[in-house]
């Protein structure tokens, strides 16, 4: 029996589809890109359980006949390119071909479509790859396809898709995606049955900016412009005071693709180097025209990863660009100063123009229902934290552990200096003690993150919270409300009550008893931001994660001035650890210097 044979149509129609229809995201980013060549202005996308049961999408562009209807569905069929040499200079999304041909492959598409001047329309349905049924329809101008039952004729295929709610956040990221590139074509995006944004279409980034991720990123942004001889830039950039945990608000288009390039990352990490914290990300949205033969045409147009010919002159080109918007914009933060709020007055909410629309649809329902749009500036944690003299009105940061009884290895270096004469601070970061002939150097804020850490860590599954004065509006990027209703058991533990304001906002009703009301917000954000991040899937190390960032938020800082008696009692509370030798991000707390090191610097011993 040979060896080789050759695949039957069928088995390479269902190959084809695995390369290009990998989860329902990705049938939705191949309709909607052929929409966009189609000259599209306004495309709707609907989709119900995570685009696994049903996907549609529908546009006004120049719609197909009836023989390119059927066309359409054949592998390696498409109005892009004619020849080898079009694939040198592509300008359009997609070009293969092969997209409508590999999603009817494994599902149920049903396709509608008619040009502007042609009295009736075509309609399509196709199972498995094959054209079932092909007749006249009354339609508008343009193309609607129905996409239905995603992989049920590959039950292998099918069993690998998340839950519904996990594909529906992929394809609420494509959707936001191709928004951001296509500022002059509006879209609507249904999830659901329920209208999660609509974009205006003027064509203006900053428009879809506000309308995707609120007023909080918009009224934040810095713009800039480059152009040279093959290269043309603007750049969208978040202000200092607006900053990640990653990269996930870090949009990088070339040509009109949304893309990933290690040399635009590190430029735009680099222009904002000293400029925001270290392991904080700012926010960016970057477009760039730049001639094709300038991209390397070995990568190809569908893949996130591109390679520029010339590195160097795009790092200093985006490099350049920031660094100039920085020097150039007010960076000096705004202090908000709330006035008191009366409980019997409506709140005007401070969020997306689609959020404001529901918002008031929802208050034209009820009008005695409140929206409370931010928290009221009450700070319980004061910078200079008192170590004893907490009162019942305010977090007690500092009661007494439940295991301070347990006992404590011997060769626990702090357990040695219980009998210590503090001798002062340096640079009202670093405490420096004495004992016998030997001083002790201790970073406050180190030690006072090993400490919360290690009691959240143990009060993790009993953890305290409170009810915040007035609600903590939190808008959410597109799709981050999927992940948090997901996750909803695990933020609940770490101490937030929260419940839905609007299609994607939330009100934060409770908080951890260790944060102050200011605190709570960006914690909170940065908890979600680490939910996203796909590296993280274990929950344990999630769970650590989330607490670390918790004990570095309410811990002291560096040139906090801490009395001789929160000194003492920081001492107290550092002998218990279980580890007193470094904080939770692996930095020394302690160090110590002998009597004997120290004369042998000033030469008194050889």
């Amino acid at each position: 029996m040979n060896k080789i044979v050759l695949l039957d149509e069928k088995t390479i129609n269902k190959i084809s589809a695995g390369e290009v229809v990998e989860r329902p995201a990705s049938i939705v980013k191949e309709l909607i890109e052929n929409s966009i060549d189609a000259g599209s202005k306004n495309i709707t996308v609907e989709i119900l359980e995570g685009g696994i049961s049903f996907i549609k999408v529908s546009d006004d562009g120049c719609g197909m006949n009836e023989i390119d209807a059927i066309l359409a569905f054949e592998r390696h069929a498409t109005s892009k390119i004619k020849s080898d040499n079009d694939l040198y200079n592509i300008g359009t999304l997609g070009f293969r071909g092969e997209a409508l041909a590999s999603i009817a492959a494994v599902s149920h598409v049903v396709m509608q479509t008619k040009e502007e001047d042609a009295l009736f329309g075509t309609k399509v349905l196709v199972e498995g790859g094959k054209v079932i049924e092909k007749s006249t329809c009354g339609c508008a101008k343009g193309c609607s396809i129905e996409v239905r039952d995603v992989f049920f004729n590959t039950p292998a295929r099918r069993k690998f898709l998340k839950r519904p709610s996990t594909e529906a956040m992929y394809i609420t990221d494509v959707v936001t995606k191709l928004c951001l590139s296509h500022p002059e074509v509006s879209f609507k995006y249904v999830k659901d049955r329920k209208v999660q944004f609509i974009t205006s279409g003027s064509g203006k980034v900053e428009d879809v900016i506000l309308r995707l991720f609120g007023n909080e990123v918009y009224s934040s942004l810095m713009s800039a412009s480059f152009e040279s001889e093959y290269l043309k830039l603007k750049i969208y950039a978040g202000k200092n005071s607006l900053t990640r945990s990653n990269r996930n608000m870090q949009f990088f288009y070339v040509n009109g693709r949304y893309v990933k390039n290690k040399t635009l990352s590190a430029a735009v990490e680099e222009a904002f180097k000293t400029y925001i914290p270290v392991n904080r990300y700012p926010v960016v949205f970057l477009y760039m025209t730049i001639d094709p033969r300038q991209i390397d045409v070995n990568i190809h147009p569908s893949k996130l990863e591109i390679k520029f010919s010339d590195e160097r002159d795009v790092f200093e080109a985006v490099y350049k660009t920031i660094k100039t918007s920085l020097h150039n914009y007010n960076l000096i933060p705004k202090v908000k100063i709330e006035e008191k709020k009366s409980p019997f007055k409506m709140d005007t909410p401070t969020v997306s123009v689609e959020q404001t629309r529901l918002i008031l649809t929802s208050s034209e329902k009820d009008d005695k229902k409140e929206f409370v749009t931010r928290a009221k500036e009450d700070i319980f944690l004061k910078d200079n934290i008192s170590f004893e003299e907490n009162t019942a009105d305010h977090l007690n940061v500092y009661e007494k552990y439940e295991e301070e009884k347990r006992t404590v290895e011997e060769n626990n270096i702090v357990k040695k200096i219980s009998d210590i004469r503090i001798v002062g601070t340096l640079f009202s970061t670093y405490i420096i003690v004495e004992k016998e002939d030997v001083f002790y150097i201790i970073d406050q804020h180190a030690a006072h993150e090993r400490i919360l850490y290690e009691k959240f860590t143990s009060q993790y599954e009993k953890v305290q919270t409170r009810q915040v004065t007035f609600p903590i509006v939190v808008e959410l990027q597109p799709g981050d409300l999927e992940i948090v209703n997901q996750e909803k058991d695990l933020l609940n533990k770490l101490g937030y009550v929260f419940e839905e304001f609007g299609s994607n906002s939330i009100l934060l009703r409770e908080v951890p008893v260790i944060l102050g009301q200011p605190e709570a917000k960006q914690l909170f954000v940065d908890i979600v931001e680490k939910l996203k991040d796909k590296e993280l899937t274990n929950k344990i190390s999630l769970k650590e994660e989330n607490i670390i960032m918790m004990a570095c938020k309410a811990a002291v800082k560096a040139m906090d001035k801490l009395s001789e008696k929160e000194i003492y009692k920081l001492f107290e509370d550092l002998k218990i650890t279980e580890n007193p030798y470094t904080c939770p991000h692996g930095r020394p707390v302690i160090i110590s210097i002998t009597k004997t090191q120290l004369e042998k610097m000033f030469k008194r011993i050889i």
